[in-house]
């Protein structure tokens, strides 16, 4: 993947977008990735995984809701919970 700094991006815009009819373009600012320059097709095939995904997440909340599997903790509760669990694992590791 081919990468440009921000300060060159307007300048060198018309190679950035033929290179990104071929593969995504990096754009930096201060050394560090800030957008992606892509095809419109990479783009909408994009956004048709990010589609079917989520739908298949939603119909996974509807089936666990189906069988019973809810929970009744807060959104908090399962995060601390989680870094509960995630300093454990740390703590088990450095044993």
């Amino acid at each position: 993947m081919q990468e440009f700094a921000a300060t060159e991006a307007k300048d060198k815009w018309g190679l950035i977008s033929d290179t990104a009819l071929r593969e995504p373009v990096t754009i930096t600012r201060h050394g560090r990735p800030s957008l992606i320059v892509t095809s419109i097709q990479d783009y909408q095939a994009l956004q048709r995984l990010k589609y079917r995904q989520l739908k298949a997440d939603i119909q996974e909340g509807l089936d666990d809701l189906e069988q019973g599997r809810v929970s009744t903790k807060s959104v908090d509760d399962l995060i601390a919970e989680g870094k509960e669990r995630l300093k454990a694992v740390k703590t088990d590791a450095n044993a």
